[in-house]
């Protein structure tokens, strides 16, 4: 974005001292567009195949429709995205609209890298903001102030092959219920399928890469031995409870101890994790509704709508948590240095609009924050993997949304690739998390508060 230099100021005064009109280039004011405008729309799925396809098909109804606006779509890859358009932003460049998920929503927001687009909603008319789900409406505001508009909405599931499970004696009707029986499952799952001596397939594929999608991945597990990350109210990690430290021994322990993952985990990011399950190197991960698609874009051999199928996430034994799992949510932004304000809240109503929503379902069998798709398209309703996605949201619960979100998953992300790696036993990575995260947020504590020992 450009901003403007002190010439093109003592220009506009020098027109006003001699009374003719200043440049419609002047302060405050937008250039003027010799033809269409353009605007920069950056989104990490340009990189993935389907994904693309269905953008570029979008865009052209959308250039048919708003023959004035040209949208030159960008890609950036998923683990580098937040970066990327911070430091644009910074510099008060970047894209025009951009699209980020609940990790770093909030951060964005507080530290003024989205446009107040409130008065663009308020323009939509009475009920416009009714369409979308009021949880996820909520954390596009600040202040009573719209920052974003909501876009996808899902919780996460488990997902496995079922000729798999066939191959190892296991019923493909009957997905693990606890963690004890998806242990036992992941065991029976992890085998040498070729018979040359050596392991070929896991039960399960996760992420120990540094990535922001490690939270996804991380956190059904937390949610669901009746675990949190912070206490009531943010002021402190919760990381010290005998639940949170189960979870976390559970976790290392398919590494380590029951070698149930593939080798080599704190590699693994979400693509190569779900590049395994397309090459039947694992039969069980946790997603949710891109799943599906991109493991048959990756290998249509395997016929990944067919053959794999969904189920809730496992929750320990004996216990019944109000969470069991959490949800995902994107959401669209605008920078706030944009030069044409209009035309990308344009951009943005029209690509979370119902019918864009509903192709996003067709063409990426993603669930949205829109009740009137999620809750009446049919062919959502109808499709064996939203029903179950869609069921789980009532289980489902939202990340702590505070703009140190980032540095405190990062924290729980290199706990995690400790015990993986034996570096430290679970407990000492767990507590390095907890301290570091009590640190993290100790300006949120007065001076006599104190936080739970580990």
């Amino acid at each position: 974005m450009k901003t403007v230099g002190r010439s093109t100021l003592l220009l506009v005064a020098v027109f006003l001292a001699c009374g003719l009109t200043a440049p419609v280039w002047a302060a405050g004011q937008k250039e003027a567009a010799a033809g269409p405008v353009t605007l920069v729309f950056s989104d990490w799925h340009m990189a993935e195949p389907h994904w693309e396809k269905a953008l570029r098909e979008a865009f052209a109804i959308f250039a048919q429709e708003n023959p004035t606006i040209k949208v030159q779509l960008e890609v950036v890859s998923y683990g580098e995205k937040e970066t990327k358009y911070a430091t644009e932003i910074e510099a008060k460049a970047g894209p025009d609209v951009f699209h980020l998920h609940a990790y770093s929503i909030r951060s964005f927001i507080e530290k003024g890298y989205a446009l107040d687009v409130t008065r663009f909603v308020n323009a939509e008319g009475a009920g416009f903001a009714d369409a979308w789900y009021p949880q996820t409406m909520a954390l596009m505001k600040k202040d009573n102030k719209y920052f974003a508009m909501p876009g996808d909405f899902m919780s996460m599931v488990l997902f496995y092959n079922k000729n798999l499970y066939r191959e190892a004696g296991l019923d493909p009707a009957a997905a693990p219920k606890t963690w004890d029986q998806f242990l036992s499952y992941a065991k029976k799952l992890t085998r040498d399928r070729n018979n040359d001596g050596k392991v070929d397939t896991w039960g399960f594929g996760t992420i120990g890469a540094i990535d922001p999608g490690f939270e996804l991945r991380v956190t059904p597990i937390l949610f669901s031995h009746d675990a949190d990350y912070l206490t009531e109210g943010n002021k402190c990690s919760a990381l010290s409870t005998a639940a949170a430290k189960e979870a976390s021994r559970f976790f290392a322990s398919l590494v380590t101890e029951h070698k149930v993952v593939p080798p080599g985990v704190t590699a693994q990011n979400p693509g190569t994790v779900r590049q395994q399950m397309a090459n039947e190197q694992i039969a069980m991960l946790l997603g949710s509704g891109w799943t599906p698609p991109i493991v048959d874009g990756n290998n249509p051999a395997l016929k990944a709508l067919e053959v794999l199928e969904a189920a809730p996430v496992p929750v320990k034994a004996g216990i019944s948590p109000k969470f069991t799992t959490t949800a995902w949510l994107s959401a669209w932004l605008v920078n706030p240095h944009t030069k044409h304000p209009e035309e990308s809240w344009k951009v943005v109503k029209f690509t979370n609009s119902k019918r864009m929503e509903e192709k996003w379902f067709d063409d990426a069998r993603v669930l949205s924050a829109r009740k009137d798709v999620s809750g009446q398209y049919g062919p959502l309703l109808g499709d064996k993997f939203a029903k179950v996605i869609a069921s789980e949201l009532t289980k489902a619960k939202f990340v702590p949304q505070i703009k140190e979100w980032p540095q405190i998953i990062e924290a729980v992300n290199t706990a995690a690739q400790e015990a993986f790696t034996g570096a430290k036993s679970p407990d000492q990575a767990l507590k390095g998390a907890h301290d570091r995260i009590n640190d993290i947020l100790k300006v949120y504590r007065s001076g006599g508060e104190t936080c739970p020992q580990f």
